[in-house]
């Protein structure tokens, strides 16, 4: 009974699903009067994806700011500040690891003697491993630059999206509901408006 009750109610929402309602009137209007204030090319003029884009490739943060999004900047510029963190921390450490590395390799009684307790495997384990997390610093510069850009494009083709006011989202029981095809039935309707 249960099978039966979940293959009508996928049914009863696949009908829903693929049904489409013409435009009110009113999302018409909205449409009409949105459209007096863009330029000649439809785009208006304080939400252009390209400047926003090429702002945030030229100096990163600043397609964020463009777009009005001043906690997005926050969260790049903070990015920026803790990969760069990253890197000196590990590059600096990367440095100390492989001169330990190096005098231990060649026998170095002075710098041996700095560390007596670590091994030669410990050492070049520890070298290895700032080594991989200062590369993979640079790779994060690489992709938080990307991703900055791309966020700043989609979010000033965002702002000309138009939404309608109103949303909203109902289960509606249908009890001896009846369909072409179907005939009689039990089950729900999900009915959402956008």
């Amino acid at each position: 009974m249960r099978f039966v009750f979940s293959v009508l109610f996928l049914l009863n929402l696949s009908f829903h699903m693929f049904a489409q309602q013409p435009y009110s009137d009113e999302y018409k209007l909205s449409v009409d009067s949105s459209k007096s204030t863009r330029n000649s090319k439809g785009i208006k003029s304080w939400d252009n994806p390209r400047k926003a884009t090429f702002l945030a490739l030229l100096i990163p943060g600043a397609g964020q700011i463009y777009n009005k999004s001043y906690l997005k900047a926050g969260i790049v510029y903070g990015g920026f500040v803790g990969l760069a963190y990253m890197y000196d921390y590990n590059k600096d450490s990367l440095s100390k690891y492989q001169t330990i590395y190096a005098a231990k390799i060649d026998g170095d009684t002075n710098t041996i003697d700095l560390y007596p307790n670590r091994s030669e495997a410990a050492v070049k384990s520890d070298r290895d491993f700032h080594r991989k997390y200062r590369d993979l610093s640079l790779i994060g510069f690489v992709v938080l630059y990307a991703l900055q850009a791309i966020d700043a494009n989609v979010d000033a083709h965002l702002k000309e999206f138009n939404l309608n006011e109103d949303l909203s989202l109902k289960l509606i029981p249908n009890v001896y509901a009846r369909r072409p095809g179907l005939g009689m039935y039990n089950g729900f309707t999900l009915q959402y408006n956008f």
